[in-house]
């Protein structure tokens, strides 16, 4: 994800299992050289705030370096520490892996498309909600019961991932949770 944005930040709030959070995810790249970039991210949220500066190599996907709390790790401690700061970017991926079962006609509607502005990034967004709740889903390896749910996404300029714009997803099993993933800027490499 790091070579295809610069800049992304996220917010995600929420109750999953009668636990609230609320957090700002964001990081912004600079170049080092060909494929390899600086990453500074920064988790807020109300039990602080959490930065760091890891080094990745988009040419071969591997992280160099972590730096966080002036402490820098390499090699397998570096991936830990840089795929645990990345964990909530990673519901793009989760979640972005699945937007064909979340727009599939079967369970979900579209209620239309229109222009959005994230940042300095402008594209068409199409909003998907459910045919009619509660919705029992099991397919794809993926299986709740859903009480609440809308999904936005759209292919961001220069492109063509599928990327997810805003999430609210609330389920009674496998667990109780009502959770809204929302994107608040982008800037595309």
């Amino acid at each position: 994800m790091v070579a295809r944005f610069s800049a992304i930040t996220f917010t995600i709030s929420g109750t999953t299992s009668g636990t609230f959070q609320n957090a700002t995810l964001s990081y912004h790249t600079a170049t080092v050289s060909s494929g390899i970039y600086d990453v500074n991210i920064t988790v807020a949220s109300s039990s602080g705030t959490t930065s760091g500066l890891a080094r990745v190599d988009s040419n071969n996907q591997s992280v160099i370096s972590v730096t966080v709390s002036g402490h820098t790790f390499y090699g397998a401690q570096a991936k830990s520490f840089f795929d645990t700061i990345m964990a909530l970017f990673g519901l793009e991926e989760a979640y972005g892996g699945n937007v064909g079962l979340f727009t599939s006609s079967a369970y979900f509607h579209s209620t239309g498309t229109a222009s959005m502005t994230f940042g300095s990034a402008t594209f068409d967004v199409t909003t998907w909600i459910a045919n009619s709740l509660p919705l029992s889903v099991n397919q794809c390896g993926y299986s709740a019961n859903i009480t609440a749910f809308t999904i936005e996404v759209g292919t961001p300029p220069g492109t063509s991932l599928t990327f997810i714009t805003l999430l609210h997803i609330a389920t009674s099993s496998p667990q109780n949770e009502d959770v809204t993933f929302k994107l608040v800027s982008m800037t595309v490499a």
